[in-house]
């Protein structure tokens, strides 16, 4: 009977997305899954430039190719930060922390998962914990997370008008559902695992098409004799089949900008995009009008004054007076 009453609870909440801002609705639905969410002073549905510039724990710069993503939602708000004493064990604590934000995305119907997949990147390095998005699109609704280095999970996308039925897989990710767990990295997978799809849940390969998804196979196969080659080919669409421009394929072509990549700070302050070839080129030597100068070497300077940009100024200026 609770059984029954949550999956009632996640209809109801599903249904306030349609009648609330998506702050207040995205915590009702939080609260529906019982997880110990609590009100908090931050401000919802603020622009994106507010919220990753003034909002957010970690303060980070953005690449241009970031940027043109992060355009597309159109509000973001903090949820919570649940810890290990709110999750497990009252009495226990731990430094991992798993963080709920929501986001409303104005993308197409069709380019909605793949501009997700991509936010959820780039939003994953703005706290310390794990972040977990809430993300809405049109009147859909759906979970994302980043694990670093490592993949993107998704969820389906399911309709604010969804049934009970609909909904029921959702039941999974609750917080009464999750257990045998003892730390806050384990809770976090087993939630992640809970939401995501099944191809993202499931990497394909050679083996799980050829062995493992026979049941994919259609029954006017069956009286035919089928070679694995066949087998492999036929389960390997399946999802694409499915999901259609739902389905991502990784573009390994964009990366999130970290504070710790000196090359891509310095390219994204200077608006430039140099080759290896250029940068290997430039590198070499300083060109002058009597033909060239080695260049200065800079590997006896303290971490802790480049790191500081006054400190980094005196010690050019010590340098040049030394010279002359």
């Amino acid at each position: 009977m609770d059984k029954l009453l949550e999956v009632f609870a996640l209809e109801d909440a599903f249904r306030e997305f349609s009648c609330s801002d998506m702050c207040n609705a995205s915590l009702s639905l939080l609260r529906a899954m019982n997880y110990p969410v609590q009100l908090h002073s931050n401000i919802g549905n603020q622009k994106i430039e507010n919220f990753i510039y003034f909002t957010v724990q970690n303060k980070c710069h953005y690449s241009a190719q970031e940027m043109i993503y992060l355009r597309h939602i159109e509000t973001a708000s903090f949820l919570c930060e649940l810890r290990y004493c709110d999750l497990l064990d009252k009495g226990e604590s731990s430094d991992d922390t798993i963080v709920f934000l929501a986001i409303e995305i104005n993308s197409s119907e069709k380019n909605r998962s793949e501009d997700s997949f991509y936010i959820s990147q780039i939003l994953s390095k703005t706290y310390n914990g794990f972040v977990v998005l809430v993300i809405k699109n049109a009147d859909n609704i759906m979970f994302c997370t980043h694990i670093d280095d490592q993949a993107t999970f998704m969820s389906e996308w399911f309709n604010i008008n969804s049934t009970c039925m609909e909904l029921f897989p959702l039941q999974a990710i609750c917080h009464s559902y999750i257990s045998g767990v003892r730390t806050v990295k384990d809770y976090y997978y087993e939630l992640v695992h809970g939401f995501s799809r099944d191809y993202i849940r499931y990497p394909e390969s050679y083996e799980y098409n050829a062995y493992q998804a026979l049941p994919c196979i259609k029954l006017d196969m069956v009286n035919n004799f089928i070679s694995k080659q066949e087998i492999v080919e036929h389960n390997h669409n399946k999802y694409k089949e499915k999901y259609d421009y739902d389905y991502i394929v990784p573009d390994n072509s964009f990366g999130v900008l970290h504070e710790e990549d000196d090359k891509w700070a310095l390219l994204e302050l200077g608006e430039l995009k140099l080759s290896d070839e250029d940068i290997e080129d430039e590198g070499d030597y300083d060109y002058d009008a009597d033909g060239y100068i080695e260049p200065e070497d800079y590997s006896d300077i303290d971490k802790e004054i480049l790191n500081d940009p006054v400190k980094l100024l005196k010690w050019l200026e010590q340098k040049d007076r030394a010279a002359d």
